[in-house]
């Protein structure tokens, strides 16, 4: 009997040791250690900095951050700095595969002189970066529509280039040969079928080819052949396709029709965009599920750095907890191949963001403290109040109510300086199938012209107000040790606490904005509804008004409006924060108010 419980405990304690010493798979589910992902996708310049040198040094250290794929061209809508977006801006196609260019601006992009400029860039950031042993991808938008800036608008639409006709699917075959043919050092393609100058029809429009024809199968069969072209000529290589501006329903279908023997998909982190605060919904889980269960390798997209369309043009504004937390919650969505960069990386310079996913690529298991503490090491004496700033502007920007509108991105380009007229909070659509129905969900406002409801406008004030007190708590625990900085790190440093500050004002100009006009609602419907003017409210708005002309740093034009509201409050009331007319067409970027969400 003695034997027996010798031999039973013996038998326990080598089960237990075999437990201790057997490697924990990756479960990005739960249960078990976090995963870890093959490709680490990032590239050089951003769309309001675009120029970062491919040099050595800056891809030694995306290489030393855990980087290990550079996308190869910045790729964005406008071309910044005359970069790449499209297979045409570096190919010349054959003249009887030519199309009519349009206008002259667009002819004089894909001049023989400016196709050359941009193709030798390319064969130097191709030959860097294999040099220093990364993977490489080349970003396009097809098939190239040369649209308006305004898009194509709605079914009517007839585009230049169409899916469904056979003579552009031959045309993006010929060149994919010719691309693969002119820069054999690039191992894989991403593709967007919307955006990036590039749009498809509507079933429901007036293309004779496409009328009737559900998009899922249409584009599906267009990735599908370009795919196959690309890895026939790159046996390893594959082709990403970003199906960017469908809506969930049509994306779920695209992926039971795709070819899973050399498609990959890259996907937003969110189906409504790439937000530091809102990673990995539902859609994006769920594709996850559906790219697994087909084994399509899967590529998630995310902010890596400080500089993000959400914060544009602000660079330095540092937010390394909330990077963090996006990338593990990515991280643990579901089967990925891949984390990307989104927008682009600025390496020579510091941001603890960055640096925040290189601790992450080398440890997605680390704990917020434990990550915190790496991070700020090299503050030395400054690290716990750097530590205790970097945690609060987290927290900050997670309180910032994105889901507002897609109007809450570029924030850094609004101005605090906002009309005494009424405070609206204005949406953004375009004519797409993913804006024409999820995006309705992901935002509160997006093509709606109506005025807002009482209490919606009270939710966003107050959810301002939080980010504001959470900024204003982050700028004082950075002021406590900015003696402190070693030099090292002092200049950007310094620069971020001023962009804090920047957001903090336009922060509090939503919130002002919308809290007067309110006020100012509540104290004109105190006679409608037979009631006395509430003396408390008078004197709120008065405060109010006082604050914020102080957050305008002008004088005008709340200067006048105190001034009459201390001698007259009904013509106050006649005079300001009164409904005012649609400013015109959304697309006017350019105008001072597009980017507020309270302005017309």
């Amino acid at each position: 009997m003695k034997l027996i419980k010798i031999l039973t405990l013996a038998l326990f304690l080598l089960i237990v040791l075999s437990r201790a010493v057997t490697p924990i798979q990756a479960q990005p589910n739960g249960g078990g250690a976090a995963q870890r992902v093959a490709y680490k996708v990032g590239f050089l310049g951003v769309p309001c900095h675009p120029q970062v040198d491919w040099n050595a040094a800056n891809l030694q250290r995306m290489k030393n951050l855990g980087f290990n794929v550079l996308q190869l061209n910045i790729a964005w809508g406008y071309r910044p700095n005359d970069e790449p977006l499209n297979l045409e801006d570096v190919i010349d196609l054959p003249p009887e595969m030519s199309l009519t260019l349009g206008d002259q601006n667009r002819k004089e992009a894909r001049t023989r002189e400016r196709i050359a400029v941009r193709s030798e860039k390319l064969r130097q950031r191709i030959e860097i970066s294999r040099q220093l042993g990364f993977r490489t991808m080349f970003h396009f938008g097809a098939p190239n529509v040369f649209y308006p800036p305004e898009s194509p608008g709605g079914t009517d639409a007839l585009l230049d280039q169409c899916i469904a006709d056979e003579a552009t699917v031959a045309r993006y075959v010929t060149l994919i040969k010719a691309f693969h043919a002119k820069f054999p050092g690039v191992d894989d393609l991403l593709c967007y079928t919307y955006d990036q100058n590039a749009w498809l029809c509507s079933e429901a429009g007036a293309c004779p080819r496409c009328h009737g024809v559900p998009l899922s199968e249409r584009v599906s069969k267009f990735i599908n052949t370009l795919a196959r072209t690309w890895r026939e000529l790159h046996p390893k290589g594959t082709l990403y396709w970003e199906p960017w501006e469908l809506s969930a329903g049509q994306t779920y279908h695209s992926v039971d029709l795709l070819d899973a023997s050399c498609v990959g998909l890259s996907l937003h982190s969110s189906i409504a965009e790439v937000q530091i605060a809102l990673p990995a919904d539902r859609w994006f889980r769920n594709m996850l599920t559906k790219a697994e269960e087909r084994n399509i390798p899967v590529i998630g997209e995310l902010w890596t750095g400080s500089p993000t369309e959400e914060m544009e043009p602000y660079l330095h504004i540092a937010t390394p907890l909330a990077t963090l937390r996006a990338l593990r919650a990515v991280n643990n969505a579901g089967k990925l191949t891949g984390i990307k960069e989104y927008y682009g990386n600025v390496p020579d310079k510091e941001d603890p963001n960055l640096r925040m996913t290189g601790i992450f690529f080398n440890n997605p298991d680390i704990s917020d403290e434990s990550a915190l503490a790496t991070l700020a090491q090299p503050y030395n004496e400054a690290a716990q109040g750097v530590s205790a700033y970097w945690k609060l502007s987290s927290e900050a920007i997670e309180m910032y109510p994105w889901d507002v509108s897609w109007r809450a991105r570029e924030v850094g380009r609004s101005n605090p300086r906002h009309p005494t007229t009424a405070a609206v909070l204005k949406g953004a659509s375009w004519q797409t199938p993913e804006w024409q129905s999820n995006r309705r969900t992901a935002f509160l406002r997006t093509d709606q012209t109506d005025s807002p409801n009482f209490w919606m406008r009270e939710d966003i004030q107050l959810r301002f107000e939080q980010s504001a007190s959470k900024l204003q708590a982050a700028i004082a625990a950075a002021q406590s040790v900015q003696g402190k900085i070693p030099d090292a790190y002092k200049a950007t440093f310094d620069k971020s606490v001023e962009e804090l500050a920047g957001l903090k004002t336009r922060v509090l100009s939503y919130a002002y904005h919308l809290r007067e006009s309110n006020l100012a609602d509540l104290i004109r419907d105190t006679a409608k509804q037979g009631l006395k003017v509430n003396e408390r409210n008078v004197l709120e708005l008065r405060s109010l008004l006082v604050k914020d002309q102080k957050n305008m740093g002008t004088e005008e034009p709340m200067g006048s409006a105190i001034t009459t509201l201390e001698k007259d409050l009904d013509q106050f009331l006649k005079t300001y924060f009164l409904p005012s007319a649609p400013a015109g067409k959304m697309e006017n970027w350019d105008s001072p108010g597009f980017w507020s969400i309270t302005s017309q």
